[in-house]
């Protein structure tokens, strides 16, 4: 009892400082406002306090019965709403007119960022899963929210031993010890939504246990509704920003996560799709020892494909790891259509090959999957081949299949740049024009990139996140494999895997084979003669000043044509 009264005097003590606004505390600076506010504020006070004190009781009572679910809930909600009306305060303070308001707002962003992540931090479990989904759509939110969300990857819930021990209590009826030969309670990995321990079943073979949080089916609704809440919230003080439907997209794939047996299904499925490439390896599923909330897989020795360090220690060439590794997601967008939403580098490990020395590619975490039907497949590939091709019809008419309008701006997403019909132009400077037209499309581009993406097939939008993870892979390993020929060239590919194959379907195919691989070359030639201009101009000294950003732009717009 005496814990009970406890809690509900800490409890009291924090809800008081989240909801009573320090000037209530505060003594009046004259005499005139103290007699003033006394009958005022009295009685809100006492409103206060009672209500406080009730809900602090609420809280004891939720202790004793329900083993502060609820209570947690409640601190949670009144944790995030405090960040959103400071964020949101922040914000409205902003004025388009100041000079200097795009430096301000940066700012703010950052300000916001960071009590978004703070925030994420202290409430746990599906807060870091939305923060991590997020931080992964870069093409939506600036750079300080995406590069501080980021941190979340990394970080984790602590647990006890006893909680462990619940979890296995109430699915399998029975301690893990009793379960496995070997268990350790000290865990190797840890996400937002479970942990992973090393165990060893009883014929001797070491395996992984991903064990979920105990509290995190309960916390599930309460939290996703209060989360869907404020951005409601959000939404009706600032009429232009509406993440509502992206959350409920989200929404549907956090339930199909909370299932493990439904990952292992997954893990499976992407097992046989990819068992055409030899060096991808995902582990295997022991049926008997999972259920919903517990997960146990075959255990893996490699690295992260992040660790560069270690990937070289290992004897194994960058080169041959990103050629597996985007050949593999290419199968997956453009021909099998089950696609891994999350491919961070903490999903994929490399390991090295027993019999050839060689890089293995292991895929982890099969949790968020999405589905791509045929005719998005079929309509994704003939868009990305028109673009390569500079085909402007067939890129709106594919756009067109997938219900989306402005097709340019759909390239933009997909391809994280912009995309322009036209060769590459060299100029010494910027018009008045271009001045204008970059100031245009900067104010008007949050909506547009909105729009576009309310329009383009939902499950667009995890394969946007999927090429944006495996691209930032690349720039980490410095670009070591031409990644965009690679995807390109599968495009094309698949667009002849989903036709009939009858004679005159593969001479057509064949023919649009040839014209597709010379719009490769010509691009490619482009980019070499223009660094090869650009030595020689150095070489005899004949350089103008600015030559080499100018070049580099003209290379940069040359190359966008294939990603």
């Amino acid at each position: 009892m005496f814990k009970i009264k406890e809690f509900c005097w800490k409890c009291y003590k924090h809800l008081r400082k989240l909801w009573v606004p320090r000037q209530f505390h505060s003594k009046r600076s004259t005499a005139q406002s103290q007699v003033r506010s006394h009958f005022k504020w009295r009685n809100v006070s006492y409103v206060r306090l009672g209500s406080l004190l009730a809900c602090a009781c609420a809280i004891g009572y939720d202790g004793v019965v329900n083993d502060f679910t609820y209570c947690g809930s409640f601190v949670r909600f009144g944790r995030s709403l405090k960040t959103a009306t400071l964020i949101a305060v922040d914000y409205l303070g902003l004025n388009e007119i100041d000079p200097d308001y795009e430096q301000k707002r940066k700012v703010v962003h950052q300000t916001s960022a960071n009590r978004l992540l703070e925030t994420c931090l202290l409430n746990g479990g599906l807060y870091i899963k939305v923060g991590q989904g997020f931080a992964a759509i870069n093409h939506i939110l600036p750079i300080e929210y995406t590069e501080t969300l980021a941190k979340l990857q990394d970080k984790c819930l602590p647990t006890s031993k006893e909680d462990i021990q619940k979890v296995f209590r109430k699915d399998f009826g029975k301690l893990p010890e009793k379960i496995y030969k070997e268990f350790d309670y000290t865990p190797v990995a840890a996400a937002s939504l479970a942990q992973v321990f090393k165990a060893r079943l009883h014929n001797g073979q070491q395996v992984a246990v991903k064990v979920q949080y105990s509290d995190l089916q309960k916390r599930f609704i309460s939290d996703l509704a209060t989360i869907i809440f404020l951005q409601d919230l959000i939404e009706l003080i600032f009429k232009d920003y509406n993440f509502g439907w992206i959350l409920n997209d989200l929404r549907k794939n956090l339930v199909q996560e909370l299932n493990f047996e439904q990952e292992g299904k997954n893990a499976e499925r992407c097992a046989r799709d990819l068992r055409n490439l030899s060096y991808v390896h995902v582990p295997k599923v022991y049926w008997g020892f999972t259920k919903k909330r517990v997960l146990t897989l075959e255990w893996i020795d490699g690295v992260k494909v992040s660790d560069l360090a270690s990937i070289k220690k290992l004897g194994l060439s960058l080169k041959d790891v990103d050629q597996k590794l985007f050949t593999m997601c290419a199968q997956q967008i453009f021909k099998s259509g089950f696609v891994h939403a999350d491919p961070h580098p903490g999903n994929i490990f490399v390991r090295k090959n027993k019999r050839n020395g060689k890089a293995d590619i292991v895929i982890l975490d099969h949790g968020l999957y999405e589905e791509m039907p045929r005719s998005v497949r079929v309509a994704l590939s003939q868009f990305w081949v028109a673009s390569v091709q500079r085909d402007e019809m067939g890129m709106k008419a594919a756009a067109r299949r997938m219900n989306v309008v402005d097709y340019m701006k759909f390239a933009s997403v997909l391809f994280q740049q912009p995309v322009t019909i036209e060769g590459p132009r060299i100029r010494s400077k910027l018009t008045q024009e271009d001045v204008d037209h970059i100031q245009k499309v900067a104010k008007e581009q949050f909506e547009i990139i909105m729009s576009t993406l309310r329009e383009m097939p939902r499950c667009l939008l995890f394969v946007t996140r999927n090429l944006n993870t495996v691209r930032a892979i690349s720039n980490m390993h410095g670009d070591v494999v031409d990644r965009p020929c690679l995807m390109a060239r599968f495009a094309q590919r698949s667009i002849y895997d989903h036709s009939s194959r009858s004679p005159l379907e593969y001479f057509n195919w064949l023919t649009r084979r040839v014209y597709f691989e010379y719009c490769l070359w010509i691009s490619a030639f482009k980019i070499r003669l223009i660094d090869w201009y650009l030595n020689f101009l150095y070489l005899v000294g004949r350089a103008p000043e600015g030559a080499r950003s100018l070049m580099k732009d003209a290379m940069d717009q040359e190359k966008q044509v294939l990603r």
